[in-house]
C-alpha cells in the first residue's frame, strides 16, 4: 500500500512528465499496432500474388506486361512511396513485367498515351485527375473506338479517388492499404468490368472533348472544397474548417444560373450509339470483343429535347451506375436549393464530407445534357466547374454518357 501511495504522489508531483510519458506510450502503442497489422496484411496479399508468379509459362510466350502511369505529385507527393510499398511488390511477385512512367506536369498523362506501346494493361497510379487525363488521352487516340481495348487499372494513390473508392472501399490507414492491395490484385487476377464514361464538349469551340468518370461540380460547395488545403493548420479538421470560414464569404458561387437542354436516358439505339470501325491497333488486344449493334434499334424518345432554367447554390452531375452493369446508362443532375443560410451551408458541407448526400430539391436524369451558364455580371464569367475534381473555366458545355466504354480491373464482388 505504501508503494502505491508513493507512486501516486510521484505522478502528482511530476504531472507534466507523467502526462507526456502517457501520451508518448499511447502513440507508440498505436503506431506499433498499426505497423504490425499492416505487415501482416501485406504478408497475406504477397502470398496470394506469389501463387500467380509460380505458374509456368510457355517458352514462346512473353510474360505479361503492364504500364504504370504514376503521378509522383499525387496526395502531397506520397504516391510514389505508397506504390513502392504496397503495390509494386505484389506485381513483381505475380511475375508481371512492370514499366513505370511518371508524369511531369499537369496534362502530361494525356500525352504519355501516345508514346506507350506493347503493353497488356495500363494502370493509373494517382487520383481522379490523373485517371481523367489517361482516359481522355486513350479515347482521343482511338477516336472512341474501344473494340478490344486493353483494360485500365486504378490504384487509389491520389488525394481524391472518387472512382476507386467505389471499386475498392477505403477508410483508415489499414483499410487504405487493403484498398491498394485489392486494386493491385485486381490487375494480377485480371478481373474486369465495363464502366460508363462522361464525354464533356465545350460548345462553340474547336477544343477536343474531355472524358471523365467522377462527375462535374458547380457552386458554393464546390468552391469551398477547393479551399481545403489553405486550412492545413487545422490538420485533419481542415475539411470542416473550410465550410466554417467560407460560409459568409461573397467570393463563392452562391447563384448558379443556367439553362439546361437534355434528352432522356436510353438503353441504346441508332441515334445515340454509333457504329465503330473495327481497325485493330496495338492497344486493342481482344479480337472477339465487339460492341453490340444498335443500327436497327429505333427509340423516338431519344430525339426528344427538354429545357429547364435553374438557379441554385449547388449543382452536380454524375454517373450513378458505376458499380452496376444492369441499370440503364444515364446522367443524374442533382440541383440543390436556390439559397442557403450560413448554418445550413456548414451543416450540409459537413454532411458531404462524411460521405452523405447534401439536400437536393430536384433530380434530372438524362442521356446527354447541355449546360448554358447565364452570365449576369463579371464575377459570373470568372466562375469554375470541377470535372473529376480538376478546375475548368466556366463555359457552355455538352455532357454525354458513353455506356460501357472502358473496361477496368475490379474485385470479383464488383461483377454484377
Amino acid at each position: 500500500m505504501a508503494f502505491v501511495i508513493k507512486t501516486v504522489k510521484t505522478l502528482r508531483n511530476n504531472w507534466k512528465k507523467s502526462t507526456f510519458a502517457a501520451v508518448a506510450l499511447t502513440y507508440g502503442y498505436g503506431y506499433a499496432k498499426e505497423y504490425f497489422e499492416t505487415q501482416e496484411l501485406m504478408r497475406v496479399y504477397c502470398e496470394r500474388a506469389a501463387k500467380f508468379g509460380e505458374h509456368p509459362i510457355k517458352v514462346d510466350v512473353e510474360p505479361r506486361t503492364v504500364t504504370i502511369i504514376l503521378n509522383p505529385s499525387a496526395n502531397k507527393r506520397k504516391a510514389t512511396d505508397e506504390f513502392e510499398k504496397y503495390c509494386a511488390p505484389l506485381l513483381h511477385l505475380a511475375g508481371i513485367c512492370v514499366n513505370v512512367v511518371k508524369t511531369e506536369s499537369e496534362g502530361h498523362a494525356k500525352n504519355l498515351i501516345n508514346s506507350i506501346e506493347n503493353t497488356d494493361a495500363i494502370v493509373v497510379a494517382g487520383g481522379d485527375g490523373t485517371l481523367s487525363e489517361v482516359i481522355t488521352g486513350l479515347l482521343r487516340r482511338t477516336n472512341e473506338n474501344t473494340n478490344g481495348l486493353i483494360p485500365l487499372g486504378i490504384l487509389p494513390l491520389g488525394k481524391t479517388n472518387s472512382v476507386a473508392k467505389v471499386l475498392f472501399p477505403t477508410g483508415d490507414h489499414l483499410e487504405k492499404v487493403r484498398a491498394l492491395a485489392d486494386a493491385t490484385m485486381a490487375v494480377v487476377e485480371e478481373v474486369v468490368k465495363p464502366i460508363d464514361i462522361l464525354k464533356v464538349e465545350v460548345l462553340e469551340s474547336d477544343n477536343k472533348p474531355i472524358y471523365a468518370v467522377a462527375g462535374i461540380k458547380w457552386g458554393a460547395y464546390r468552391d469551398a472544397e477547393t479551399k481545403k488545403d489553405s486550412y492545413w493548420v487545422y490538420g485533419r479538421f481542415r475539411k470542416y474548417a473550410t465550410y466554417l470560414f467560407n460560409g459568409y464569404k461573397s467570393n463563392l458561387t452562391w447563384d448558379c444560373k443556367a439553362s439546361l437542354n437534355y434528352s432522356p436516358p436510353c438503353t441504346g439505339c441508332s441515334n445515340c450509339i454509333k457504329s465503330q470501325s473495327h481497325q485493330k491497333k496495338w492497344f486493342q488486344r481482344f479480337a472477339k470483343d465487339q460492341q453490340p449493334s444498335y443500327s436497327n434499334v429505333i427509340n423516338p424518345d431519344c430525339h426528344t429535347i427538354q429545357q429547364k432554367d435553374i438557379s441554385t447554390v449547388d449543382f452536380t452531375l454524375s454517373i450513378p451506375n458505376l458499380n452496376s452493369n444492369k441499370e440503364t446508362p444515364k446522367l443524374v443532375a442533382n440541383i440543390g436549393p436556390k439559397t442557403v443560410d450560413y448554418f445550413d451551408f456548414v451543416k450540409e458541407g459537413w454532411k458531404s464530407e462524411n460521405g452523405r448526400m447534401r439536400d437536393v430539391e430536384e433530380v434530372i436524369e438524362a442521356r446527354s445534357i447541355e449546360i448554358q451558364p447565364k452570365v449576369t455580371n463579371k464575377s459570373d464569367s470568372e466562375g469554375w466547374f470541377s470535372i473529376d475534381n480538376e478546375n475548368y473555366e466556366l463555359k457552355p458545355i455538352k455532357v454525354t454518357v458513353l455506356p460501357k466504354l472502358i473496361k477496368v480491373f475490379c474485385r470479383k464482388e464488383n461483377l454484377q
